[in-house]
């Protein structure tokens, strides 16, 4: 492919990358065509458009539809970037349309908001917004917040304990109160009733961790009535622990509901701490730069209501 020069820029508009991103998503030109209210010649002639500047089909004829290149996949992210960077020019509290805007929302989650809160939030902006793609990666702590500064999420959900320096930095919202419980598997005898806490500090217990061990609010608990917990086994994913608890005597602690969630597909049972370790919030925090943007309010209200229900 050639360079791109002032004359090439110039078969670029808008609307032609438009017709790009949804010729990615329908494979069809009449769909295109029927969802943007253009003729179909007027689609195809963006498309030819298209191939002359970049010197490649692009799109390639089948019986099922439009078939993308390779080269199609690799322009996709670069166009969507631009159309957001376009959007974002335009965007105001009171003309921001979900239904029309093309973006990416970045967010970053552990394991537990990418098994509970996740999964529901990608069902939910497939309905509310076509264009407006999920994609979630697994940052934690100081890591996203890093990334939030430097503009590689758009937003993190977890439990953070921001700084009073840092405060002015981030906007942060408590989406819901959590408490950890007891878990382990199907007919373990130490969750055969409410274990105490001489039995949870001298089990075996599993962590799960990104960064090895870690102390955190239960061990502090434990640690002010003279006791601390066994841990044999620390592993970087939720996934991974709870296929282990499943199968061994392993024991760990859960936001509950996270256990309440998983108990069937992993058999696993959950009961209640044999020691107050208090409440934690699940949090929402997006960086200062994005406090009144619409397109954020609007992600953090559909998120509230959904994790509300």
């Amino acid at each position: 492919m050639t360079d791109i020069s002032h004359v090439n820029l110039r078969l670029i508009d808008t609307t032609v990358l438009l017709i790009f991103l949804s010729l990615m998503r329908h494979r069809k030109a009449t769909e295109v065509a029927r969802e943007m209210g253009l003729t179909q010649p007027a689609v195809s002639h963006a498309l030819k458009r298209l191939r002359t500047l970049y010197e490649d089909p692009l799109f390639l004829r089948r019986a099922h539809g439009l078939e993308p290149t390779a080269l199609a996949h690799e322009l996709e992210p670069k166009i969507r970037r631009i159309v957001r960077l376009l959007s974002q020019t335009l965007e105001n509290p009171d003309q921001f349309d979900p239904a029309s805007t093309a973006t990416d929302l970045r967010i970053g989650a552990f394991d537990y908001e990418l098994t509970t809160v996740i999964p529901k939030l990608a069902a939910e902006m497939r309905t509310l917004s076509p264009s407006i793609n999920v994609h979630a990666y697994p940052l934690v702590y100081t890591e996203a917040l890093d990334a939030l500064v430097h503009g590689r999420l758009d937003l993190a959900i977890g439990y953070f304990d921001i700084p009073l320096r840092s405060e002015a930095t981030f906007v942060v919202e408590d989406l819901y109160s959590e408490r950890y419980v007891l878990a382990g598997r199907r007919g373990h005898p130490l969750l055969s009733d409410n274990p105490t806490l001489e039995e949870m500090a001298q089990a075996d217990h599993l962590l799960v961790s990104p960064h090895g061990l870690i102390r955190n609010r239960v061990d502090e608990a434990l640690r002010m009535q003279g006791y601390q917990r066994n841990i044999r086994t620390v592993v970087p994913s939720l996934f991974a622990a709870l296929s282990i608890i499943e199968n061994s005597e392993l024991v760990m602690t859960l936001p509950e509901r996270v256990a309440v969630g998983n108990w069937q597909p992993f058999d696993i049972v959950h009961k209640p701490l044999p020691i107050d370790v208090g409440d934690f919030q699940l949090q929402a925090v997006r960086h200062a730069r994005d406090a009144n943007s619409p397109l954020h309010a609007w992600l953090l209200e559909n998120l509230r209501r959904i994790v509300s229900s």
